[in-house]
């Protein structure tokens, strides 16, 4: 059955307490033919997210990190707990760009991050690019595996990735980066392969942010870029899953 997500544009919930910011937003998404609903602050999100969810419509968020009321981190946490919201993409902006906050955003459940001010290509770039890979998952374009790695087990069916019998929760971005380097476990896979993989050639993703998602995604495998047991960087290549990673306490 082909995912709602793939038949029709997804509504867009900015969830924004600048109304300037909020409606050029919604201006420029509604021109490119998106439905699209407006949050001011992080309790009414709740409820946008839940109205737009009851229609049964499909949806992409777009999330500001310093919200009213309740922060980004709360809006990712409700919607990644949530039965039914839990694969929605989440696109994180913020006026702040260091990458301890691009990493805390990722680790907290987004599946990109786009710092303020920004253009308005780059932001349609981002929003297609988040579509895309969603629906490239709901479409299983990658060939279904199912992996064991060390104390890891990788279901591509499912989305899943387990280290005994706890699920580790990963972004569907660092799923793929993680699918796509088992399936050339034991090779150096160049940045430039991995971001064609990802995002297609001439992607809005450089390898500045490849690095931050590959950073969140050793941590949350409980990995270490000094002493790596799964993911290798071989410096000035790309990557490497190691073909024999040592074991990892659950």
């Amino acid at each position: 059955m082909t995912h709602p997500l793939i038949e029709t544009k997804p509504v867009i919930v900015i969830v924004e307490d600048d109304s300037d910011v909020s409606g050029v937003l919604r201006h420029f998404l509604e021109k490119e033919g998106f439905p699209v609903s407006v949050a001011r602050d992080g309790e009414e999100a709740l409820w946008v997210l839940r109205r737009v969810l009851a229609r049964k419509s499909p949806l992409l968020a777009v999330v500001d990190l310093n919200l009213p009321v309740r922060p980004g981190s709360e809006i990712f946490s409700f919607i990644r707990a949530h039965k039914d919201l839990k694969r929605t993409p989440i696109l994180a902006i913020s006026g702040h760009g260091e990458i301890e906050v691009r990493i805390k955003a990722l680790e907290d459940g987004a599946d990109d991050f786009l710092q303020k001010p920004f253009g308005m290509r780059e932001f349609l770039a981002r929003i297609r690019m988040l579509i895309r890979s969603y629906q490239e998952m709901a479409e299983t374009s990658l060939p279904p595996v199912m992996l064991s790695i060390g104390p890891f087990f990788l279901d591509t069916q499912r989305l899943q990735v387990f280290v005994g019998e706890r699920e580790i929760r990963l972004t569907r971005l660092e799923f793929r980066i993680l699918h796509f380097l088992a399936l050339k476990q034991g090779q150096i896979v160049s940045k430039e392969d991995l971001l064609s993989a990802l995002w297609g050639e001439g992607g809005p993703v450089g390898e500045d942010i490849l690095k931050v998602y590959i950073s969140t995604l050793r941590k949350k495998l409980g990995d270490s870029s000094h002493e790596p047991r799964f993911i290798e960087t071989v410096r000035g290549f790309g990557y490497r899953l190691k073909k024999s990673p040592s074991p990892v306490s659950s």
